[in-house]
């Protein structure tokens, strides 16, 4: 069931902890690293190469299992017994040490010229070098930490989790709007505010606090799907949440899906160009949103900018006495789309008929 996969992806993620099993290490090969035999050689590169991973694991696959560590007695005294995949796994490397050893003996039957192996300090010298690993995991090889917002969450819980973030060496932003160079927001609760709204418009991940508490316990950041809003595993553990969170939730993960790995996707709002004729106590708080989601927001309403204008958002009734008022028939004549400023949360959100409902 679902809780089985959700156990064997943790099983696979403090697997992934352990050391990186290198063949060369295997007793059965020792003797291949000692001397140079073309053909065992080149046995070897297939061997590494038919056991390489098929692909590196992506924030769209799911986690992929590691070899086990070799069997020695040093990993067989912590427990009374072995359970049966680690039988097997450890079957499976004595195979694979069976194929080879066969194939290197009968080699240097027929082939007496071949010169014997060097001497025990000449391979001492060479088993002594550290073992080169065969897989590299993409997430260790990740250059930017991630950086992190905080969105929705009590005072205690902001300072908790930020310690963690930063010990497993992340970056937390402690901005109190959106910082379009933040990779995860963490949110209590999805609400419509500009955090979440803009988070959602740049395509970022927007994750439930649990994804910290299970990084917490891995002591490393983790892969983020199960952990996101709108996930099924969030959603089905959280039944009490109202519609409109489940509609944000949904959306955020819409767009980030949409817009992640996407090279020509600008931002929800790629290819719009605004006009914003609304009060200033609001402006600002828009203009990062539509921002943030891609747009290019003109400085000031003017009717001499209508032309080079796809949206134009109105809302008069906060307007005060002395600020410039566009005439919205004039924009409308020139092909502007003319909205409530209430049209960017319905169209993040899909909602059915939100142009002909925020219509100005």
């Amino acid at each position: 069931g679902r809780m089985g996969r959700r156990s064997r992806t943790l099983e696979a993620l403090r697997m992934s902890r352990q050391v990186s099993v290198d063949l060369n290490t295997e007793p059965s090969q020792s003797e291949l690293i000692v001397w140079d035999d073309p053909t065992a050689r080149e046995e070897r590169a297939k061997l590494a190469d038919n056991m390489q991973w098929p692909g590196s694991p992506s924030q769209h696959s799911e986690p992929l299992a590691l070899l086990p560590q070799p069997f020695t007695s040093a990993t067989s005294n912590g427990r009374d017994s072995m359970t049966d995949s680690e039988l097997v796994e450890m079957a499976a490397f004595e195979v694979v040490g069976a194929q080879l050893k066969p194939k290197v003996t009968s080699h240097r039957l027929q082939n007496p010229e071949i010169p014997e192996a060097p001497s025990d300090a000449f391979s001492s010298s060479l088993t002594a070098a550290p073992p080169r690993p065969l897989f590299v995991d993409e997430e260790e090889v990740k250059k930017d930490p991630p950086r992190f917002m905080l969105s929705s969450l009590n005072p205690q819980e902001r300072i908790d989790y930020s310690h963690l973030i930063e010990e497993l060496g992340g970056v937390v932003l402690e901005m109190q709007s959106f910082d379009p160079s933040c990779t995860h927001v963490i949110v209590g609760y999805p609400l419509r505010n500009e955090k979440y709204l803009a988070a959602m418009a740049a395509g970022k991940w927007i994750l439930h606090r649990s994804y910290l508490e299970a990084c917490r316990a891995e002591g490393k950041f983790l892969q983020e799907e199960q952990y996101e809003w709108g996930s099924v595993s969030v959603l089905e553990a959280l039944p009490s949440i109202s519609s409109q969170q489940k509609r944000l939730a949904l959306a955020a993960m819409r767009w980030r899906k949409t817009l992640q790995g996407c090279s020509d996707k600008e931002g929800a709002f790629g290819g719009w160009t605004v006009m914003l004729n609304i009060d200033q106590a609001r402006d600002a708080g828009f203009r990062r949103l539509l921002q943030s989601g891609g747009a290019k927001v003109l400085p000031n309403p003017s009717s001499s900018l209508f032309r080079d204008t796809t949206h134009l958002f109105v809302d008069v009734s906060r307007l005060k006495p002395g600020d410039v008022r566009v005439d919205v028939s004039e924009a409308a004549a020139h092909g502007v789309k003319c909205l409530k400023p209430e049209y960017i949360a319905d169209y993040l959100m899909q909602v059915r008929d939100a142009a002909l409902n925020t219509k100005y």
